[in-house]
This record gives structure tokens, sequence and C-alpha cells, in this order.
């Protein structure tokens, strides 16, 4: 007589199991999922199909195939733009990096809490202020009755002719460069003193007893130890080198447009001002696209994810 055959109950697999266990986490974090897909990842979405389109101001959108990009590459615009972005981004963190460096250094140096404090302060609040607010400063510092065309007068006497450095196209990059890097080197520093604080001082009161310098110190115990954080700095500032809009928009202007304007700020005026919504969609994209390969050569360069798997 055949006996019945028992029913074997499977047991849930590994990832039923997981999602079964951490469930109250996954539901926590299922509002910040929701949030980025409806205002990140479905704009962005709609943004790389837009840059195969023809976008009319009235009618419907239709297929355009590579058009978009073509304008784009054959724009002479878009290529200088391209070459500003690079000089003025890359220039720009590459001094505020080592701006706020030197900073953290310096300021963990001072003993004096409240003087310590002071600075910090002092240099951390530029990086609060709007570019609006940065910005007019620094035109107004930079007119020909601003103070950098006063100072110059005191140096070289009555003869001097006021500059007009908002004006001249050889000085545009630069003082871009300069006013970008003044505004966030503060938050750099305040990144590389938080590392450098928790270094173990017994190494340095090892070093001491050893009798080495405070220089010595600084470059044989401080920057080693702070490596991990200076590629986390680095990451963030080269992922960013293509981003800068705000300075361009309220710091430009059309003597200097040829040296500054960058690619985002080239996207807006196609895209918002001229409506040109499908080359400047393909232009966003491929913005977002050079971000990535820049991003990706310097995560090798530095050898990035070799810090954390030792």
């Amino acid at each position: 007589m055949n006996q019945p055959k028992t029913a074997v109950r499977r047991r849930p697999g590994k990832l039923v199991r997981a999602l079964h266990k951490h469930r109250f986490i996954y539901l926590m974090l299922l509002p910040i999922a929701v949030y980025f897909i409806l205002f990140s990842y479905y704009p962005l979405g709609l943004g790389i199909v837009s840059s195969f389109q023809d976008v009319k101001l009235l009618g419907n959108a239709t297929f355009s195939g590579l058009s978009n990009y073509r304008y784009v590459f054959s724009n002479p615009q878009y290529s200088q733009a391209f070459v500003n972005t690079l000089i003025v981004g890359i220039g720009t963190f590459v001094l505020q990096f080592v701006w706020g460096l030197l900073i953290a250094l310096l300021l963990n140096e001072v003993k004096n809490k409240v003087a310590k404090s002071a600075i910090q302060s002092v240099t951390y609040i530029p990086y609060l202020l709007s570019w609006s607010v940065v910005g007019g400063l620094w035109i107004l510092l930079f007119s020909p009755s601003g103070m950098v065309n006063g100072f110059l007068e005191l140096v070289k006497g009555a003869e001097f002719s006021p500059i007009v450095f908002m004006s001249e196209a050889s000085f545009a990059r630069a003082i871009m460069i300069f006013t970008g890097a003044w505004k966030g080197a503060g938050y750099y520093a305040v990144l590389f003193l938080a590392a450098i604080v928790g270094i173990d001082p017994s190494i340095y009161e090892s070093a001491s007893i050893d009798g080495a310098s405070r220089l010595r110190q600084i470059f044989q115990i401080t920057v080693p130890n702070i490596v991990p954080t200076m590629k986390v700095v680095a990451m963030l500032g080269i992922m960013g080198v293509m981003r800068n809009f705000d300075q361009i928009f309220i710091m430009g202007n059309a003597s200097i447009y040829d040296k500054v304007r960058n690619l985002l700020y080239l996207i807006y005026t196609d895209g918002i001002t001229q409506f040109k919504i499908g080359p400047a969609t393909a232009g966003a994209t491929l913005v977002l696209v050079a971000t990535l390969i820049i991003s990706a050569v310097a995560r090798k360069l530095m050898r990035y994810d070799d810090t954390y798997e030792d």
C-alpha cells in the first residue's frame, strides 16, 4: 500500500530572511528611496529622454535621434565652455584643497581655544554665505573704487589708473578660481581638522621624546594619518568640478564670458532663456557622463579603494 507523500516545507531564501529580519530598517528607508526616485532619478530619466527629442514650446516632442548631440559637439561655444569648466573647476579645487589643508594644519597648532574657535569660524563663514552675497562682495572689492584698486594706488602712487578687474578677460579666470577657493576653503579645513583631532596624542608624545621637531611631526605623523580623509575630500571636490553655476551667474558679465562661461551656464541659457530643451538636456547628459568618467579616473589614480581594503 502506497504511503501518502509528506509535503516538504521549503525554508525561505537568504534574501527573504534578510528582508524579514531588517524589515523595520527598510520601512524607515522607504520614504528616502521614494524621495530620490521622484525628485532625482525620475527627472534624470526624463532629461536623458529629452536629449533625444525635438522639444517644442507648443505641441508634442518628436524623436530626433542624435541631432541634439551633434549640435552640442559642433557648437564652438560648448567646446569653449568645456575648456573653461575644466580650467576654473580644477584650479578652484586644487587651490581650495591646499588652502583648506594649510588652514587645518595651522589651526591645529593654535593652543588658545578662544583664538582657535574664532579663526575657525571666520574661515568657515564664507562657505555658509550664498554666492549672491559673496559675489557681490568681491565685485565691490574689485571695482575701480574698491579696496584692491585703493591698495594698488597706495603702492604705485597718484599716477595709478584704476583697473576694471571684472571686465578684464585676462583676470577673469584667476578671479573666479581665487574667489571660489576663498569661499570653500573653510569647509575643507573643518573636514581636515576633524581628522587631525582624531589622531592618537601618544604618537606625538613619542615623537617629541625622540627629538622630532613640530614641523617634522606635521609631515611624518599628521599628514600621513589624514590621507584617507584627504582622499574622501578630493573625491568630493573632483565630483563637483563641473557643477559650478552660481558663481558664474553672479560674477560673470559679457566682457569675460568667453573666459569663464562654463557648461552649466551655457545649458541654462540654451534651455531656459532660449528654450532649446533638446540641446540643453543633451549638454546636461554629457556633463553627467564627463563627471562619471573624471571621477572614475581620479578614483583609480588615487587608489581610493585601497585605503579601505588594507
